[in-house]
């Protein structure tokens, strides 16, 4: 089935510009129509995921102009697996995008790709995004797909499809960063020449395509997400220059920042609000605090255009913080910041984690925060191989003693093509049986990794509970989280209960 890479697609095209009389069939002169699918994230019994795939603007606006582009969102439509295949079935696309977010929703990934084929049979399939970049010989064992795309799509996307929708096989098999199955079935994986911090101008997202009225509430009890605004997610950059061990930052982005210029993204602000009515953003950009004065140029444009506007970030370095950067953040707006800990022992952070963070800078830091009315909240990592039980119990203590408007716990988890993991294989910490792919090895919570110092169980009842004592300790701490994820005291209530029956869990369709 492979072996001629979906070229009915080609014969198709010439089809459509044989009555032109055309000579040169390439998608300049006869557009291709090309789709993207977004999976929907409660297909196979799963959770909904009500995060807005950030590619599909950036697809929209490389893709648009050239080729007869579309959006199918199954996710912000809530279609059923019926309805997605019927709109395939009426596009008719020669070419298929599907964006694989995650590893952990791999399988509804997969789905588009079945239905799609179900639907249009010499359609060629194409997925891309975080799960086939991290995990690209998962992805080509299935049968239905036919090209992993990995990495960024700027600079490349177009000119692959070009290949594609134009026959040129060979050529479109030899296309750096790119895997797919050979004819004895083996993956063939194409290294990346360029990573995205090596493209000069960033591409500025393209909403026009997309209708984002479905993800602009959450509805999930979610500190991060839950605002009485209507709030969208924003990325302004990519990469992160730092050695983390059990971030995959690395493998997607590349350590190079690759930064999007200040005035595109006062552009999108502008747009978000206009168009919208969007009183709250959240910046999910992996280091929104460096370079400096980019970041400070952004803080002067929020606070000259968008007055009114809050906004929070999801993830920043600590140690790029001050009270000079804080009093500007409150004035543009901010009102909450997480802030990535991972330990409370400075060992574990040098010599286990691999993090530039010096922990005496953080308690003033929180209290700054206080002072100025942003909430903090911070991020915990806890059994990582290395760390001593000990050391855990140190992070505990240092959450508590730091008086956090809300600590959070992870249980340290490896990730595809991560330090951690090549660490956690090579020790045998790990499941005989474990998998990327298997549902029982998704998440943060449980942990799968066993050292002599700790085991997933430990790890798992440690969390939860140390999580309920820290951040309800006191009537004032109580009333904190409540505001943050503005639930009632009832419901916070059963959060609490439910977090320690559960130990931090979800169902098991999670």
């Amino acid at each position: 089935m492979i072996d001629n890479m979906r070229t009915g697609c080609h014969d198709i095209l010439a089809s459509k510009c044989a009555a032109s009389d055309l000579v040169d069939l390439g998608v300049s002169a006869c557009k291709a129509r090309v789709v993207l699918g977004v999976p929907n994230s409660r297909w196979l019994g799963k959770r909904s995921w009500n995060v807005f795939p950030y590619a599909a603007l950036i697809l929209t606006a490389l893709l648009k102009d050239e080729y007869e582009f579309s959006i199918l969102d199954a996710n912000g439509l809530d279609l059923s697996e019926e309805a997605y295949r019927s709109r395939i079935r009426e596009l008719q696309p020669e070419a298929l995008l599907v964006t694989g977010g995650s590893v952990e929703y791999h399988q509804q990934a997969h789905r588009a790709v079945s239905l799609a084929r179900e639907a249009c049979p010499a359609v060629v399939t194409v997925l891309g995004g975080v799960y086939p970049t991290t995990l690209p010989e998962a992805a080509v064992a299935h049968e239905d797909l036919d090209w992993a795309f990995m990495y960024h799509a700027e600079d490349r996307i177009g000119a692959f499809l070009r290949l594609l929708l134009t026959g040129q096989v060979e050529a479109a098999r030899a296309f750096p960063g790119v895997a797919f199955r050979a004819a004895d079935g083996k993956l063939v994986e194409n290294p990346l020449r360029e990573r995205i911090g090596d493209i000069p101008v960033q591409c500025q997202p393209d909403y026009s395509l997309v209708d984002l009225a479905p993800y602009l509430r959450q509805e999930s009890l979610d500190y991060q997400f839950n605002s009485d605004r209507l709030a969208a997610f924003i990325i302004t950059s990519y990469g992160c220059p730092y050695d983390c061990v059990f971030c995959a930052s690395r493998t997607i982005a590349g350590r190079k920042p690759a930064l999007r210029p200040v005035a595109d993204v006062l552009g999108e602000i502008g747009y978000l609000t206009g168009r919208y009515g969007v009183g709250s953003l959240i910046f999910l950009d992996d280091n929104l605090l460096i370079p400096r004065a980019r970041f400070r140029a952004l803080l002067d444009g929020l606070v000259s255009r968008h007055p009114g506007l809050i906004w929070k970030a999801a993830s920043v370095s600590a140690w790029h913080l001050d009270a000079e950067l804080l009093e500007l953040m409150r004035r543009s707006g901010c009102v909450q910041l997480t802030v990535s800990v991972e330990s409370g022992s400075q060992r574990v952070l040098n010599e286990v984690i691999g993090k530039p963070l010096r922990l005496e800078t953080v308690p003033p830091l929180v209290a700054e925060c206080r002072r100025l009315g942003i909430a903090v909240g911070a991020n915990f990592v806890i059994g990582t191989p290395g760390e001593t039980w000990d050391e855990i119990r140190e992070t505990f203590r240092f959450a508590d003693d730091c008086d956090f408007d809300v600590a959070h716990f992870h249980v340290s988890t490896p990730l595809p093509r991560t330090e951690l993991h090549r660490i956690c294989m090579r020790e045998g910490y790990l499941p005989k049986d474990f998998s990327f792919t298997d549902p029982r090895f998704f998440g943060f919570g449980q942990g799968f990794i066993t050292t002599p110092e700790f085991t997933p169980f430990e790890l798992a009842v440690a969390r939860a509970f140390e999580w309920d004592r820290i951040n309800f300790k006191t009537p004032q701490r109580v009333a904190r989280m409540a505001r943050l994820y503005q639930a009632t005291p009832e419901e916070m209530t059963e959060h609490r209960r439910q977090t320690r029956r559960r130990l931090g869990l979800y169902d098991a369709s999670a």
